[in-house]
């Protein structure tokens, strides 16, 4: 009875602290003004938050959709005259490269809800957690069927022959998705073995997308029978009735994300991007990405996750060293690159 007692007591706290800091913020305060924001999430997802901000204060909020390395690599283009204020999710290995590229603002007092996990919080004060998830395989069971071939169970699986032609990954070139699939595999077998596993894998694969999402997009539309990529891109499609996808999650494990919102270092309408920090990090703004198929994990108490993903919980998760993903992103780029058919590549636009 005492720990049920904690344990609300715990849940109002958190919820007063969420109200409280919720009113202490003059939301008006620049109304009328402007403000751009680079959006590495799914654009359905960012183009919600960006009007609900917009609505919220009555700054004029405009939006570019980005993959997160090419957001990571406008923003380091751009260093010198900011086109943009605010880098708004994808994934955060290109956050890690970017704050150690001094590209970003580290905005020390900002004031939030705490995080439900001390890892949602790394990034601070330069970056700020704003939903996680988790990498795996997104599986179409019927087009598997047909082909007379069991769903794979491992990572070492996607290089099984049977395979040759289904699979669909992310492109670490073009996206923090690519970067992350990359990495997981680099720190469970150590560089030799994940890119011999790599260059084994390649055969299967038809393409290398140029979006994260857009793996398990190409397995809802019949162009793949195997996504790797997030699973809770997947459970998207499963919410909209594709009840023949299947997401699994690698019996090695994998890897998890901790996607990311931040302040871009020089920019032109600083006041106003805090106010955006602000807004990302409470409850009712964590809270918009699942009204439009967003099924991450929520990092904020008093933001509830979506019912969905609780079908992920459990998921057998690696020691996964973003710090050394973020500082070793471009060596993992190219000596990817090396390991498979660039052909495969999906062209940007």
């Amino acid at each position: 009875m005492k720990k049920i007692l904690v344990l609300v007591l715990a849940l109002v706290l958190a919820l007063g602290c969420c109200a409280a800091l919720a009113e202490e913020v003059d939301w008006h305060a620049c109304e009328g003004s402007e403000l751009m924001v680079y959006v590495g999430c799914d654009e359905e997802h960012g183009a919600a938050v960006v009007k609900a901000f917009a609505e919220k204060t009555g700054i004029k909020t405009s939006y570019i959709r980005l993959s997160g390395n090419d957001c990571y690599t406008r923003i380091l283009e751009e260093r010198e005259n900011p086109q943009a204020d605010i880098w708004y999710g994808g994934t955060w290995d290109p956050y890690i490269a970017a704050a150690n590229d001094g590209l970003l603002y580290a905005y020390e007092d900002c004031q939030h809800a705490p995080y439900k996990s001390e890892n949602y919080g790394i990034g601070e004060p330069n970056w700020f957690g704003i939903y996680s998830g988790y990498i795996g395989f997104i599986c179409d069971m019927d087009a598997l069927e047909e082909a007379g071939v069991e769903a794979p169970q491992s990572w070492e699986d996607l290089a099984k022959p049977e395979y040759e032609g289904m699979i669909v990954m992310a492109n670490p070139g073009a996206t923090g998705t690519g970067v992350m699939t990359a990495s997981i595999l680099f720190q469970l077998y150590g560089e030799e073995k994940a890119l011999d596993l790599i260059s084994r894998i390649d055969p299967n694969v038809v393409t290398y997308v140029k979006t994260g999402s857009g793996t398990s997009a190409m397995v809802s539309t019949g162009e793949a029978a195997i996504g790797v990529g997030f699973l809770h891109t997947g459970l998207m499609y499963i919410e909209e009735g594709y009840d023949n996808i299947e997401l699994i999650a690698p019996v090695e494990g994998t890897g998890y994300e901790v996607g990311g919102t931040a302040i871009i270092d020089g920019c032109k309408h600083l006041e106003e991007a805090k106010l955006f920090i602000q807004f990302a990090m409470t409850p009712e703004c964590q809270e918009i990405g699942q009204t439009v198929g967003a099924l991450q994990f929520l990092t904020v108490e008093g933001a509830q996750d979506p019912e969905s993903a609780q079908a992920l919980v459990g998921t057998k998760l690696i020691d996964y060293d973003s710090v050394w993903t973020g500082a070793n992103k471009n060596h993992i780029i190219e000596a990817w690159t090396s390991a498979i058919n660039a052909d495969k590549i999906q062209p940007k636009d």
